[in-house]
């Protein structure tokens, strides 16, 4: 297992926006395609306009396979009409546990 830990910075002003997406949108389709989200985030000290968000994933295959389907769903692409421009860039890294002893 492995973890996944995305940042997305809103376009200024639209950060209720993109947190409604992931409520409306995103949610529905990380259940529809077996995403595990251990949290989402927004910064009250910090970088403004952020949403930070955590998922689990057993392996890579599983990870392509979730994000290929996730990003041509017609739900997703409908979103992006719909809603315009919400995030100006996204950050992700993939996190590995460090060993303290």
């Amino acid at each position: 297992m492995f973890h996944e830990m995305r940042i997305y910075k809103a376009e200024p002003a639209r950060l209720p926006v993109l947190i409604k997406r992931f409520v409306e949108t995103n949610a529905v389709l990380f259940k529809k395609y077996d995403f595990r989200p251990i949290g989402y985030w927004t910064e009250e000290v910090g970088v403004p306009h952020r949403v930070i968000y955590i998922l689990a994933w057993d392996t890579w295959e599983q990870r392509a396979k979730a994000w290929e389907s996730f990003y041509k769903d017609p739900l997703w692409l409908e979103s992006l009409e719909q809603i315009g421009p919400t995030v100006q860039n996204i950050q992700s890294s993939i996190l590995t546990p460090m060993k303290l002893n």
